[in-house]
């Protein structure tokens, strides 16, 4: 009997976890920035550079994030952050070794693998998808998929999607991109 308790639960507890975060993306994918990313399309180019990135969360809030780097030869990047962002990265990911200082005091840090393929939420559309899920990042990184469409000449709307179980994901925030010249 307690076993099938202990079973109830469980299965209780899952059930919420997986209610609670699909209650997330509803909320972040139900306003104005979806209906942009959804008429995004696939780059011409694949974006290769610095990109200056505004994090667009619920709140407003400035982010230590400044945005990220592409080396579309070899297609991969990484995040850009500020100093002060860097104090607070290394207190999160203390077991990270792929923090490089970069020449404006900042940290790049968090390398990510570029693909094309259709978005996860967006089957019908062509995305660069972004993907984190590499032994050389830690955890909490790992389970990060980011996803973006070109909206303008240099410009991406990016979509952040976080693995919350095996093979199921949550959109929890977008993101800007544009080229800095």
């Amino acid at each position: 009997m307690l076993a099938i308790w202990i079973i109830g639960i469980i299965f209780a507890a899952v059930v919420i976890w997986l209610l609670f975060w699909r209650l997330v993306t509803t909320l972040v994918t139900a306003g104005s920035r979806q209906k942009q990313f959804a008429a995004g399309k696939r780059p011409s180019q694949p974006p290769d550079g610095f990109y200056r990135g505004n994090a667009i969360l619920l709140s407003g809030a400035n982010t230590p994030w400044k945005g990220k780097y592409f080396e579309a030869e070899s297609d991969r990047g990484f995040n850009v952050f500020s100093a002060s962002g860097t104090r607070l990265l290394r207190i999160m990911t203390p077991f990270y070794r792929g923090f490089r200082s970069n020449g404006t005091g900042g940290t790049d840090a968090y390398y990510f693998a570029t693909r094309i393929g259709s978005g996860l939420r967006d089957k019908g559309i062509e995305v660069v998808k972004l993907d984190y899920d590499s032994k050389d990042n830690p955890y909490l990184i790992r389970i990060i998929l980011d996803e973006i469409v070109e909206t303008g000449p240099e410009e991406y709307l990016g979509k952040v999607h976080v693995r919350i179980f095996p093979g199921v994901f949550t959109t929890v925030g977008f993101f800007a991109l544009d080229k800095m010249t």
